[in-house]
């Protein structure tokens, strides 16, 4: 449910295009069999209307090393693993009903744990979706931003029920009162050697 493919799927037509873009989900999630997915959260905030995704992975340069040493708890890559957050956000520019009208904005990587890498992210190096999209609205005639839809089927005090375009359903549940994103600025540089101890003391 993140907002980045929610867009790429309102850019597509229904029929072929949509199944195209089905199909390259699926490869993106192939792509993922070897990294450990985190936490995945999606934050809705008020002042300004904005919806954020926070998708945090961890992959290390061993692949499958965790089937043989499962008390690691990662995707391998002794010495060190890599980590961060994929966060992408969209402005909320109208609600209407259970719909909320969604405008895609940026795409970023938080909270990385490689130096000097973590440096150049901090210091705004991201995918700035609106603004490509109004070099391409100036560019091809006929072209929009794509404002995709997300639909609330369901909400009480500790479940949101949600729908996209295609009827997709998506269940959170609400963890915290934040209605802010998560501030990754704290998250250490380390390559995940602190982890990488803390599992070796458990062995002595």
């Amino acid at each position: 449910s993140s907002p980045f493919f929610m867009a790429g799927r309102a850019t597509c037509s229904e029929g072929t295009e949509a199944q195209r873009f089905d199909a390259f989900c699926d490869l993106h999630r192939a792509a993922l069999a070897i990294s450990e997915i985190g936490q995945v959260r999606q934050i809705i905030s008020y002042d300004p209307p904005r919806l954020t995704s926070e998708f945090e992975v961890r992959a290390g340069a061993v692949p499958f090393l965790s089937d043989a040493v499962p008390f690691l708890r990662y995707s391998g890559g002794l010495p060190a693993t890599i980590e961060g957050a994929i966060v992408s956000s969209a402005s909320i520019e109208e609600v209407s009903d259970s719909r909320l009208t969604l405008l895609m904005d940026t795409v970023e990587i938080k909270g990385s744990n490689v130096p000097l890498l973590r440096q150049a992210l901090d210091a705004g190096l991201r995918l700035e979706s609106r603004q490509l999209g109004a070099v391409l609205t100036r560019a091809l005639p006929g072209y929009a931003n794509p404002t995709p839809g997300f639909i609330v089927t369901y909400v009480d005090d500790t479940l949101r029920l949600s729908r996209d375009q295609d009827g997709k359903l998506f269940v959170y549940t609400k963890v915290s009162e934040a209605t802010e994103p998560t501030d990754y600025s704290l998250y250490a540089m380390d390559l995940g050697l602190a982890s990488l101890a803390n599992a070796l003391r458990k062995l002595t």
